[in-house]
């Protein structure tokens, strides 16, 4: 798989150290770098003219040779709930997906990190094209400067989900200086507490995010706790169930952070009583909670597979089942459905146009 091409990165894409020896090469000192990088991060500047207390020189000199940023958003998909899906075209070509979604006085961000995704999740588009390469870190903190912008100055964002497309463990190189440059006061500035990072469960992996200061939040999509279910619906799983866990358990010995168990629920294939039972073996007297997620159906999928979205007395029987045995359980509402709700439903349906 491919990584981001390197030539005449975008100052997203740079480390600080990065940008103060571009700016130096320049002509320019050190506390320039910073203003920079403040105009970028912290006020989202989308222009170098934007960039005022930068000397002209200096802006003409980074504009000739440098992009501020990657992605440029070429479609917008806004649901009558608010939920708006956002595709962002990269200089290779390659699209991505972000989503921002108002809940009360909550709005949270989903962004992505990989083009396409590797893991093949049966019921999820994100993977139906296969997987093109990682996101960079500045592709990746970059769509949080997108939302930003789009929800103006009257809604902030107060939360963050690394859910979208691909796997974010799979590309830790990318994902942990972008959420470094998103938690950072000198940058966008959100607090680790609520930034909230999805794997399919790689235990080497888990143990290098534990590893990683600060404390973020850790989900897992586990779907189904008996492993013959799970890899039917996820493919590529080579790991155990009982290995996932454990090493989500010490993720939360060694951060101290309640893990999340997600489970998109399917009819009749993970929400019989049976799965409940097996979930409740898998995680019973884990510090955690059990989020189920009814599945957003994709036509292209319910053909391929005959996959279909439970009716809403399976989705609260099967939550009851879990709470009598013991689990913490939430039930995600549906979002977005009548606009591509799914993830990487709006880049395969431009694909196919």
């Amino acid at each position: 798989m491919s990584e981001t091409p390197t030539a005449a990165r975008p100052l997203t894409d740079l480390a600080d150290e990065e940008l103060e020896a571009l700016v130096a090469e320049l002509g320019g000192r050190p506390f320039q770098a910073r203003q920079i990088s403040h105009w970028i991060w912290k006020h989202g500047a989308e222009t170098f003219e934007a960039m005022r207390n930068v000397p002209q020189r200096l802006k003409h000199a980074l504009s000739s040779s440098r992009t501020l940023r990657a992605s440029t958003t070429i479609k917008e998909d806004l649901a009558e709930d608010g939920t708006e899906k956002l595709l962002l075209q990269l200089p290779d070509g390659n699209t991505v997906e972000c989503v921002i979604i108002p809940d009360g006085g909550r709005t949270t961000l989903c962004i992505s990190t990989q083009v396409g995704c590797p893991v093949g999740c049966i019921f999820c588009a994100s993977g139906m094209l296969g997987v093109r390469r990682n996101l960079s870190a500045g592709e990746i903190a970059e769509q949080v400067l997108v939302a930003r912008e789009k929800l103006g100055g009257g809604r902030k964002l107060t939360n963050l989900v690394v859910m979208g497309m691909g796997e974010p463990l799979l590309n830790l190189n990318g994902l942990l200086p972008a959420l470094q440059r998103i938690h950072d006061p000198d940058g966008i500035g959100l607090g680790a507490r609520r930034i909230t990072v999805s794997t399919s469960g790689y235990p080497k992996q888990m143990a290098r995010f534990a590893a990683a200061d600060p404390s973020y939040n850790l989900a897992v999509s586990l779907h189904a706790a008996d492993d013959a279910l799970r890899k039917e619906l996820v493919p590529t799983a080579t790991n155990s169930v009982a290995d996932i866990v454990s090493a989500a358990h010490a993720y939360f010995g060694q951060k101290g952070r309640e893990v999340t168990y997600e489970v998109v629920l399917i009819d009749n294939k993970n929400d019989r009583r049976v799965d409940a039972n097996a979930m409740i073996d898998a995680l019973r007297g884990m510090p955690c909670t059990v989020n189920l997620i009814p599945w957003n159906p994709v036509d292209e999928i319910t053909e391929l597979h005959g996959l279909q979205r439970p009716r809403i007395h399976r989705i609260d029987a099967f939550a009851e089942l879990l709470r009598q045995g013991g689990l913490n359980v939430t039930v995600r509402r549906q979002r977005g459905a009548d606009r591509s709700a799914a993830c990487g439903q709006l880049r395969l349906r431009e694909s196919q146009a």
